[in-house]
């Protein structure tokens, strides 16, 4: 019984870690993308860009992909 439960424990862990994986590589590629639209590197310069240009962050993902596709 307990082989049982700790390969349970062991599973939800490592299901555990590997969502923490995707999601940080979601972010990452997102931050990737609006550094190429706004040209800046740290988050804070992003922001201050994205307000400069008036985007929001899902309208500057938008235009990348848009200019990413013609």
């Amino acid at each position: 019984m307990i082989d049982f439960l700790q390969t349970v424990f062991g599973i939800v862990i490592l299901s555990l870690m590997a969502y923490g994986c995707w999601i940080s590589t979601i972010a990452l590629s997102e931050r990737s993308k609006l550094r190429k639209v706004t040209g800046a590197y740290y988050d804070y310069e992003i922001e201050e860009a994205l307000k400069e240009m008036q985007l929001t962050r899902e309208q500057a993902l938008d235009i990348y992909v848009d200019k990413k596709h013609k």
